[in-house]
Formats: structure tokens, C-alpha cells, sequence
């Protein structure tokens, strides 16, 4: 009865879709029809390399989509949707630390700052850009590891800012592709004393297309 006459009072709509749902067979705040289409799988994805990884899925039809469009609305309740699986698998010492952005807060990444939001961990701006990195859509896997390499600087209180104890950093970042911003963002925590467990993220670049990539790069 009280979930009828909150229905009736505040109509639930659907995350993705806007149009009103049925809480009964929603997913998420996502009606069954949008979740079919974003096709999350049942688990989310989990590697080792370049270090342990999570991510929600793979970077690639609807869920590319969402990710592109989200960068423009910065819609937090669509990223806690998205990443709701993730929340489960993060201990909860779990001490999250988002890849800033080399570009102005104007035109920055909003995602791994959402990200953040959206898992509900402590978190902790450790992290800081030294100098620019440029666009990577294009490159390949050396080329991609190359441009990242000291990018990266971390906080002056990163040693003090946690007692680490049973504590360990995750970091966060919107999409996993080579994983070479991951390992440099991890190897600056490191090199400042600071425990890293790995990386989580929204999606991960299925190796297919990685692979292809480097191909059409290799002369």
C-alpha cells in the first residue's frame, strides 16, 4: 500500500528513456526495455593487466553511447545506475582516487569525478596533471603508453592524507583501453608511498577493436 500511494504521489521515470516505469519491473530506475538495450552483463568485467581491473562493461554499442552522452549531461543518477554492480565488488576500505583532467573544468571529463560520486567509497583528489596529454583516440598501444608517461603528479599530503593501514587506493577513470593512464596514475601513488589496489571504471575497449587499431597504426 505505502509503495502504491508513492507511485501515485511521485510517478518514477525511467533513467535512460525519461518515460514513466513501473517500479515493479524496473532495473535500476531503468525501465526493462532501456536495460535490455544497454546490455550490461550479468557480472561485471574483470582483468589482471596492465593491473587488476573492473569495469562495467564493454565499450561498445549502447553503453558507448550512454558513456559519449554522458559527458555532456554529467547525469549522476544514469552513472549510479551504470555502476551499481561495481559498488558490490570494492572492499570497503576501498579509498577511490579519480584521473584529473588535462583539459579546463570547462571542457573536462566529467566521468571519473561522477564515478567517484556514484560508488559511495571515500574518496581523495591525490592526483594532479604535470603537463598535457594528448588526444589518444588514434593511437596504438605503444603509442598510447608513450603519451601518458609523466603526466602525473600526486598531492604533497597523499603520504599523510589516509593512515593507509588495511587502506588501499582504486583508481578511477571512465574508460579502460590500453590501461597506460591506469599504471601511470598507479606507478605516481606508488612512487608517494601510496597502496594500490587497481582500477575501476564504467567500461573497458573490447580487444578486438584495440587489436585492430594497432594493425592499422603498425607500418
Amino acid at each position: 500500500m505505502l509503495r502504491g500511494l508513492k507511485e501515485l504521489l511521485v510517478q518514477p521515470c525511467c533513467q535512460v528513456c525519461h518515460q514513466p516505469v513501473d517500479q515493479r519491473h524496473a532495473q535500476q530506475d531503468v525501465c526493462p526495455r532501456c536495460w535490455e538495450r544497454i546490455s550490461l552483463p550479468s557480472q561485471p568485467l574483470q582483468g589482471l593487466l596492465p593491473l587488476p581491473w573492473i569495469a562495467a562493461g564493454h565499450y561498445e554499442g549502447r553503453l558507448r553511447s550512454l558513456l559519449l552522452q554522458l559527458r555532456r549531461t554529467r547525469n549522476l543518477a544514469m552513472v549510479r545506475v551504470l555502476s551499481h554492480q561495481l559498488r558490490d565488488l570494492l572492499p570497503a576500505h576501498a579509498v577511490l582516487v579519480p584521473i584529473p583532467s588535462w583539459k579546463q573544468s570547462s571542457r573536462a571529463n566529467p566521468l571519473p569525478t561522477l564515478l567517484t560520486q556514484a560508488l559511495q567509497r571515500p574518496s581523495m583528489p591525490l592526483l594532479t596533471r604535470t603537463s598535457p596529454c594528448f588526444p589518444q583516440h588514434h593511437l596504438h598501444r605503444q603509442q598510447r603508453w608513450q603519451n601518458s608517461r609523466g603526466t602525473m603528479g600526486c598531492s604533497a599530503y597523499a603520504e599523510t592524507a589516509v593512515n593507509w593501514g588495511r587502506h588501499q587506493a582504486w583508481i578511477v577513470d571512465d574508460i579502460l583501453t590500453t590501461g597506460a593512464t591506469a599504471w601511470e596514475a598507479a606507478e605516481t601513488l606508488r612512487h608517494a608511498h601510496v597502496p594500490v589496489a587497481g582500477a575501476v571504471c564504467l567500461a573497458r575497449t573490447p580487444k578486438r577493436r584495440s587489436q585492430q587499431g594497432s594493425k592499422r597504426s603498425t607500418p
